[in-house]
């Protein structure tokens, strides 16, 4: 096969195992589980920061948030860190993007051809308004495209984001119940996590951010969930999934256009997902904290023909994926050179069966000083301490690590058992701390290259310093060391 098309369909906030083919009852998922059926699923995938720009500014650039300068939504990516889409253009292929974008810093008009952006970037909510369009303008270049040159095409799905506008439409009126309403049975709900309830025994830097009544991130929602009942809890897990079928709905019409254009035989399709939602587990919303529900993604290589070399419907569940993968993986398939500052691999030998040397971990960052490592069967959840001013992203820094989780994932997957007080599992909290401080070793971190930016770290860490000075029987390393 000459260089083939490769499309990279994308959702937004959706729970890894949102999915019917992964054994969700509680949803119905037909077109996603039909590119999981034509292709390889990493059941190890992890997105690089748990954030909307932060996870997309990895997939890319094949580095992680610390690097690219958008550590959060708002930050700024280093203008001399080449991405996808112009490595692409530039060696032989049209890069198209349509759809959300949300790279902060990057104009998607400068590395992309856009098919659908709007007047003004996409933003966090409306999926209601823009997937039906961005899905249109699919299979408008679909049933269209006449170029010689193969193409590359990046789809960005709004839903199922569109939870996040249920969760703050509560911040100030008290939702309808739907059961009490006769519109649902109570057994229409799904149950309650399993991990509703939670070892309260968090980092500072999670304290700080997400819980109390005071959180630096969405307040007010999180005030009012405090006082959610349990079916209201469930109701939004419901919410969840029907926003995850609206989302598949688009994913069919794309599917079915691919299959009807003439590029079927020879379009390798990729989906993966930004990060996670929460919906209650940990008693939490949305994301921005490091459990599995929030950093845990897709990540299927796939393709409606049998012309790609891997064997379908299979699943991988040895090999940790990451965010930074999704360029290198491109390049690959595209026979593109992939540049050496990156840390990301391609995983087209895992998908083709072949021997190759791969990571033993995976390593992702959250709110600037927030770390996880998650080997073969345990996970490390830790921090940084700030620093006053600081304006790069710390790491590696072993006398500043903070407090810490430890989980025993193959006991514990729904991490309610924090491990690290227990001496027995001192060596093994020893061994990730290794991993993690050797995986940061390798990254280039810069300081921030805008002013906002900047502020927004330095308030930050006034608040998580403020914290550790008010809690003094709190230490550093406490609970692991």
């Amino acid at each position: 096969m000459s260089k083939p098309n490769i499309i990279f369909l994308n959702t937004d906030q959706q729970t890894w195992n949102a999915i019917s083919a992964y054994g969700n009852p509680c949803v119905d998922t037909p077109h996603i589980d039909r590119i999981i059926e034509n292709g390889v699923s990493f059941m190890r995938s992890y997105c690089t920061d748990p954030v909307c720009a932060p996870a997309r500014s990895s997939w890319v650039t094949g580095l992680y948030s610390s690097e690219t300068g958008v550590p959060f939504n708002g930050g700024c990516m280093h203008e001399d860190i080449p991405d996808l889409g112009q490595i692409l253009n530039a060696n032989g292929y049209n890069a198209y993007q349509t759809g959300k974008w949300h790279v902060d810093g990057r104009n998607v008009r400068t590395s992309f051809k856009c098919l659908f952006f709007g007047q003004r970037p996409i933003p966090a909510g409306g999926a209601e308004f823009y997937d039906p369009v961005t899905t249109r303008s699919v299979l408008d270049f679909l049933s269209t495209y006449e170029e010689d040159d193969p193409f590359y095409l990046q789809i960005g799905l709004v839903n199922p984001h569109d939870v996040c506008e249920y969760e703050h439409s509560h911040e100030r009126k008290r939702i309808p119940d739907g059961v009490a309403l006769g519109l649902l049975d109570d057994r229409d709900l799904p149950p309650l996590p399993e991990n509703f309830d939670y070892d309260a025994r968090e980092t500072v830097t999670q304290i700080v951010m997400r819980r109390g009544k005071d959180p630096l991130i969405h307040k007010a929602i999180m005030n009012a969930a405090d006082e959610w009942t349990e079916r209201q809890w469930r109701y939004l897990l419901w919410q969840l999934y029907r926003f995850v079928e609206k989302v598949d709905v688009e994913i069919g019409l794309i599917l079915n256009a691919l299959a009807a254009s003439p590029f079927a035989d020879d379009t390798l399709l990729l989906f993966s997902v930004d990060h996670g939602e929460a919906a209650g587990s940990h008693k939490m919303i949305q994301k921005f904290t490091l459990y599995e529900e929030s950093i845990r993604v897709p990540f299927v290589v796939s393709s409606l023909s049998d012309q790609f070399a891997f064997e379908k419907n299979t699943r991988d569940e040895d090999h940790f994926i990451s965010g930074v993968d999704l360029m290198p993986t491109v390049l690959d398939y595209a026979g593109i050179e992939i540049p050496s500052h990156g840390t990301g691999k391609s995983v087209r030998p895992l998908v083709e069966g072949r021997d190759t040397d791969w990571r033993q971990s995976a390593f992702v960052e959250s709110n600037c000083w927030g770390r996880a490592l998650i080997s073969d069967r345990y996970k490390l959840v830790t921090e940084y301490v700030p620093r006053d001013g600081e304006e790069t992203i710390p790491g590696p820094d072993a006398d500043r690590l903070g407090l810490e989780q430890l989980f025993d994932l193959q006991e514990d997957p729904a991490e309610t058992r924090n491990l690290a007080g227990d001496a027995q599992y001192a060596d093994v909290l020893t061994t990730l701390r290794g991993q993690l401080l050797a995986t940061e070793a390798r990254l280039n971190r810069r300081p921030m290259c805008k002013e906002s930016g900047k502020r927004t770290m330095q308030a930050m860490s006034q608040r998580i310093n403020a914290y550790w000075q008010s809690h003094p029987e709190l230490t550093a390393g406490q609970y692991g060391r």
